[in-house]
């Protein structure tokens, strides 16, 4: 098998196995909070007076308004998980989705006296969440190359042995992360801004 065809496969597996393993840590960690908040039971109008002030800088006066700042702290994110990938740690960038999926099982524990937390799923979660997350997925199992790819070129500078993709050109082996994160990555965060600022505070009004 040449190496291009093995670099092929590999960074198919690692899509896949991020795509994957971040769906499922986001669920378990977003149900444990919740289930963790709801036998504890702690002082709700204390978290949402916090919640209230990490977001009152935030508030926008307009769809259009909520999109750009949606759209850009999607992007931001996406980009700290590129820096965090920059440094050879494993498993370093994926602090971001830990820190969203707990988010995500707090705000369900949040709402969930006012809305049902099944409905509060479907309507505010789903319809952005499935591009937002799909994306973030996507992001991370990019960022998973070239975390391997930085830990394998340090190893060789370290140890003075050689992995094969440590010992591939730096441009040809980026290049193609860079095209898959503007093809997908980026069109796919401004498609769940867009819904999450025009779509779902609609059906919100329609469930509570």
């Amino acid at each position: 098998m040449d190496k291009t065809t093995e670099l092929r496969q590999w960074r198919r597996r690692q899509i896949w196995t991020n795509l994957l393993s971040a769906w499922a840590v986001l669920i378990i960690v977003a149900a444990l909070i919740y289930m963790i908040l709801a036998w504890a039971q702690p002082d709700i109008t204390t978290i949402q007076r916090a919640l209230k002030r990490a977001v009152s800088g935030i508030k926008s006066d307009s769809n259009w308004q909520m999109f750009l700042r949606i759209a850009w702290h999607n992007e931001r994110a996406v980009l700290i998980v590129f820096v965090l990938s920059l440094i050879p740690v494993p498993l370093l960038y994926w602090l971001n989705l830990v820190g969203t999926a707990a988010s995500i099982g707090l705000v369900l524990y949040v709402n969930a006296g006012q809305t049902r937390v099944g409905m509060l799923i479907l309507a505010g979660l789903v319809p952005h969440g499935i591009f937002e997350i799909s994306c973030f997925a996507f992001a991370l199992a990019l960022a998973s190359q070239l975390n391997y790819y930085i830990r394998s070129r340090t190893r060789n500078w370290r140890k003075r042995r050689y992995d094969w993709i440590g010992r591939l050109p730096w441009w040809p082996f980026i290049r193609p992360l860079l095209r898959w994160y503007l093809m997908i990555v980026v069109p796919g965060l401004l498609l769940a801004a867009a819904i999450e600022s025009y779509v779902t505070p609609w059906l919100l009004t329609l469930v509570r």
